[in-house]
């Protein structure tokens, strides 16, 4: 049990760090701490939750998040690995696995376990099964009763549920985990009903099947599995539909030289080749010219965008780019967030942030928001803007306030 439990402490820190990369406002040195604490396994509770609400751009809607600060998030994060220290997903579950799982190999391995699928001739069609609005309509009582659930953490979601009136936070790594779990009942219907024919990624199920009539005989098992979950399907996202249709539209793989991939995505208006490209091409003049406008028609690119940017901003276009970014951003808290976490990093750009900008931030209810306009503020002799700065950012100020020291991150799977 020791070496599990420190086995554990040490792929918890890992994770956690993974985890940031999908996190809504970067940090401003916060998590700097809490990684090394989590190696420990020696995460401080939390005084309180510290909740703070924030306007997220996705590709087809805004949604109001809850943001949390690192040490609430990676308190969540260690309570949940405990939980399912030995919790066993089924081979045919990609998604969120353990503590050492990592996207981009179970991503790639899953389409590969459903190309092989797709090339037997006796599976013509595939039954698409999501749920309507998983991470918001989990009942709590689901989880509380789950047999692997402990005591901590019942407490501590039942705590956060009470804070957000959800028990799954968007974009946390723990959530996903918690989520994976939560629907193991309704894997074992699958692996009754359809076995070695069916694959999830989160709340998402290919189940291959062999006419229209039994893809409604499994969509009506797994409708109630889902019931009894409290839970139902979305019917937009549930389909059924040719198995050469399956990597086509949304779910086609992203693949190429980056420019060309980049170029095509402004052709066909396809964000997920957009936020590719952004991901892996060479700062270019032309593509920083035109990032700006491409941003204010996709605000869901702002981080791929920013972390292109980080490249780019030694270059004069790159420069401009990121300047006019700075000024989109004084009415919006998520694009303040992550144009702030860029300009803590440069010298030339945390000079170009005005004040307006930075009271905003600093006025705001988000505890690592408020943290960037501090740290960006404090580069620029701008102290009278900082308002009780957090203690870590105190020990920063104690070594000098040097903007190259524990920068914010701008990596993102965002």
């Amino acid at each position: 049990m020791r070496d599990d439990v420190t086995g554990l402490n040490s792929a918890v820190s890992t994770s956690f760090g993974h985890d940031l990369l999908t996190e809504w406002i970067p940090d401003a040195l916060g998590a700097t701490d809490v990684i090394r604490d989590l190696a420990g396994g020696t995460v401080a509770v939390p005084e309180r939750l510290d909740v703070g609400w924030l306007q997220v751009p996705l590709t087809r809607r805004t949604e109001s998040v809850p943001v949390v600060p690192p040490a609430v998030r990676a308190h969540a994060h260690l309570l949940v690995e405990r939980s399912l220290l030995y919790q066993e997903m089924r081979p045919e579950v990609f998604s969120y696995r353990s503590p050492v799982w990592d996207y981009r190999s179970a991503y790639r391995a899953r389409q590969t376990r459903m190309r092989e699928m797709a090339r037997r001739g006796d599976l013509p069609l595939v039954l698409r099964l999501d749920i309507h609005r998983f991470g918001q309509s989990l009942p709590l009582h689901v989880l509380l009763d789950a047999p692997w659930m402990t005591g901590e953490l019942a407490g501590y979601l039942t705590e956060l549920h009470r804070a957000t009136g959800r028990c799954l936070l968007p974009g946390h790594r723990w959530a996903n985990r918690l989520g994976t779990a939560a629907l193991a009942p309704i894997d074992a219907l699958l692996a009754v009903t359809t076995p070695g024919r069916w694959f999830r990624w989160g709340d998402d199920w290919h189940v291959f099947v062999r006419d229209s009539a039994e893809a409604e005989q499994v969509r009506d098992v797994v409708e109630g599995g889902l019931e009894g979950l409290g839970l139902r399907l979305s019917e937009e996202k549930t389909t059924t539909e040719p198995v050469n249709d399956l990597f086509t539209g949304p779910a086609h793989d992203v693949a190429g030289h980056p420019p060309e991939v980049w170029r095509r995505g402004i052709q066909d208006a396809d964000v997920r080749a957009l936020r590719y490209a952004l991901a892996r091409i060479e700062p270019d003049a032309q593509m920083s010219r035109a990032l700006v406008g491409t941003v204010r028609t996709w605000p869901v690119l702002l981080p791929r965008a920013v972390q292109y940017l980080d490249r780019a901003v030694s270059t004069p276009a790159g420069q401009e780019a990121a300047r006019e970014l700075l000024e989109d951003a004084h009415a919006d808290l998520f694009g303040a967030a992550r144009i702030l976490a860029l300009a803590g990093r440069h010298q030339a750009l945390a000079s170009g942030v005005s004040d307006r900008l930075l009271d905003v931030a600093a006025g705001c209810g988000i505890s690592g928001l408020r943290a960037l306009a501090a740290r960006v503020a404090l580069c620029t002799g701008r102290r009278r803007l900082v308002h009780r700065p957090p203690a870590h950012l105190l020990r920063w100020i104690a070594q000098g306030a040097d903007i190259r020291r524990n920068p914010p991150s701008v990596a993102t799977l965002l």
